[in-house]
């Protein structure tokens, strides 16, 4: 027993020593660790602060950013609407995107990268990816990308834009449940920019398809809703308004193109063309077709082929294969395309009714009908004529043979006129040819600041120049009464004071009367294949 308690005493002593040593040894770590953190705060506090945060870091698991109340608005009534507002866009994208469609293309083309592509480029249509595939001497497959929509789901037709599958070889539809079909061109028309497809065994399943609209009734300011494919980006939907009624002019389609378009500041980006610009009705009122762009995306300038144009042309197609256009064989102007001084001396203004004509074809059903430039149609079988381009394309979807009646006013005075449409054909739109090959002499022209030169036919053929009659402007003296009026080397003078210009000497006789008593003088002239008139004031 006494041997054991020693042992016990001993261990206790030996703890007791070693808990001495523990403590005495913390003692100096924790001396020594002043000394260090007293000389870091004194010479380092960076130091100590980055220690400190480090600190912070390690015992800030599990922390949460604190939550906010919702914003208070002075009119709780007004963010309700708007927010019921926004569920019409939401309910517009359930419904109409089960019908929307994403086209993939194949072509076979030359190998000389986007050179031959017949649209200017800041007008934007179908998407090319950079490259266009694999490159070969002579041809190389080409893949593009556009949009469409089903019209029919019976029968499996989508719409889209003509030059979306333009000579494409091979055509793929990919539907809103991720199917994919090949597709079979029923028909296009490059004048409307308007194809149909039929979709290949297809069945329509949880798809849907789209109505279109009246879209003579779209007004500047409705809301409309642009889908399509962006970027190669299906099912994509933005949102804007309608910005503009009846352009056209644009030429992005070609010469002998019906351009009557819906301008829209909804965003339409490359991949966009062919898909439907819809309404909150979820009507299609147009297909989205191309934009105004210096950069080759949305600017806030879209335009959309309208609705009435594309159904007419899209139910030409599927019944007939082909879209057959009436032709009337005039040139028109609207009157806001007119100087102030033009409008003074026809005694009319920008408010005025209808478009004036400026030019008839030979041997058109226009002339035969005895129509004459400056006559203003103001009506077309009693409805309104509201602007050049929605005269043009009512009377393109006139059927051929139709007789039309023409409300009229000639020098201030209103007639009725009636015609009988015949059917449009290149040749149709082309006037027939006189020869003069009588060359330019010096005379009263030249005190105006003109150089004149008469037109031959081969001429007339190099210049790419349509009318039979005229003569050619060979220049334009600098500060000249010419010049001022805005006189162009080039022009082809066609009537002066509404008298023909057969002849140089009609030019001279014209330019003399005006001399001997100052007047001014109303040109009609034809520049880059288009007709238009100029004033020249003597100052």
């Amino acid at each position: 027993m006494k041997r054991v308690g020693r042992i016990i005493s001993k261990l206790n002593n030996s703890i007791l020593s070693g808990t001495k040593r523990f403590a005495t040894a913390m003692l100096v770590i924790s001396a020594m660790f002043g000394i260090v953190s007293g000389g870091v705060l004194l010479f380092a506090p960076d130091k100590l602060e980055h220690v400190q945060n480090s600190l912070v870091a390690l015992g800030s698991k599990g922390y949460k950013l604190p939550d906010m109340a919702a914003i208070p608005h002075s009119s709780e009534q007004e963010i309700r609407t708007l927010k019921t507002f926004s569920k019409v866009f939401v309910n517009l994208a359930k419904q109409s995107r089960p019908a929307l469609v994403f086209i993939k293309t194949t072509r076979q083309v030359q190998n000389r990268g986007r050179g031959g592509f017949p649209f200017p480029d800041d007008f934007f249509f179908p998407f090319f990816p950079p490259g266009g595939g694999p490159r070969d001497r002579g041809f190389q497959q080409q893949q593009s990308a556009g949009s469409g929509f089903i019209v029919d789901l019976k029968n499996g037709y989508v719409m889209t834009n003509n030059h979306v599958v333009q000579e494409s070889n091979e055509i793929t539809v990919q539907t809103f449940d991720d199917r994919k079909f090949k597709a079979k061109l029923i028909g296009s028309d490059a004048s409307v920019d308007v194809a149909v497809l039929k979709l290949e065994n297809f069945s329509a399943g949880s798809l849907r398809q789209l109505g279109l609209a009246d879209s003579d009734g779209v007004e500047v300011g409705d809301w409309v809703v642009a889908l399509g494919a962006p970027f190669s980006l299906p099912q994509t939907l933005t949102v804007g308004v309608v910005s503009a009624l009846g352009r056209g002019g644009l030429g992005v389609l070609g010469g002998a193109a019906l351009e009557d378009f819906i301008q829209t500041d909804a965003a339409i980006n490359p991949g966009n063309s062919g898909g439907p610009l819809v309404n909150l009705d979820g009507k299609v009122i147009g297909i989205n077709t191309a934009i105004s762009s210096p950069t080759g995306s949305s600017a806030g300038i879209g335009f959309a082929v309208p609705a009435n144009m594309a159904r007419l042309a899209a139910e030409m197609l599927i019944n007939d294969g082909r879209v057959i256009r009436g032709f009337l064989g005039i040139e028109g102007r609207d009157f806001n395309e007119l100087s102030p001084d033009l409008l003074r001396e026809l005694r009319l203004s920008e408010d005025s009714q209808g478009t004036m004509i400026v030019g008839i074809v030979k041997g058109s059903p226009a002339e035969r009908a005895e129509l004459k430039p400056y006559d203003v149609i103001q009506t077309l079988n009693g409805n309104p004529v509201t602007s050049y381009s929605q005269f043009r394309t009512r009377l393109a979807f006139t059927k051929p043979g139709t007789e039309v009646r023409l409300g009229i006013l000639r020098d201030g005075k209103p007639l009725d006129v009636k015609v009988k449409i015949s059917q449009f054909s290149p040749e149709s739109a082309q006037r027939n040819s006189d020869d003069d090959d009588s060359d330019a002499q010096p005379g009263i022209a030249s005190d105006f600041g003109l150089s004149l030169k008469s037109l031959s036919s081969e001429m007339r053929k190099q210049l790419g120049i349509k009318t039979t009659q005229g003569v050619l402007v060979a220049g334009v003296a600098d500060d000249s009464y010419a010049s001022f009026a805005g006189l162009r080397r080039g022009d082809v003078i066609t009537e002066i004071n509404r008298k023909q210009v057969k002849s140089i000497k009609d030019v001279e006789t014209a330019l003399k009367n005006a001399k001997d008593k100052p007047r001014d003088l109303l040109f009609l002239i034809e520049r880059n294949g288009r007709s238009q008139l100029i004033v020249l004031r003597q100052r």
